[in-house]
């Protein structure tokens, strides 16, 4: 799990530093660095939320209608993954994920304050 959150946390100031420096930027500053790293935090904890949602089986309702629905429009049987649910399909973890991008939204609102 640790190794995953590093891992996690890496890419993600990786992302920020490439966008710093390639990106449009007024140059390589700490407010710019806050700005950059909220925004990377902010879309990776929102992903990360996403894949806990599915994961907790909240849209495999949603997904099986939907699946359904489509079936009888296009006239298909059934297959080795009509009966599975969205929440087994997704097997992405997302502790890491949420964990990571919390830790990049502390370092930044740490930075913001110096």
């Amino acid at each position: 799990m640790f190794l995953r959150i590093t891992i996690y946390t890496l890419i993600q100031e990786a992302i920020i530093f490439g966008i710093l420096l390639f990106g449009k930027n007024n140059g390589v500053g700490l407010s710019n660095y806050v700005d950059v790293s909220f925004m990377v935090a902010l879309i990776t904890l929102l992903s990360g939320l996403f894949v806990y949602i599915m994961r907790s089986g909240f849209l495999d309702r949603v997904h099986n209608g939907f699946r359904n629905i489509s079936r009888k429009i296009k006239r298909e049987e059934e297959n080795e993954f009509s009966d599975m649910l969205l929440s087994e399909l997704v097997g992405l973890q997302y502790a890491g994920i949420l964990f990571s991008s919390l830790l990049v939204m502390l370092s930044s609102i740490l930075c913001m304050f110096l």
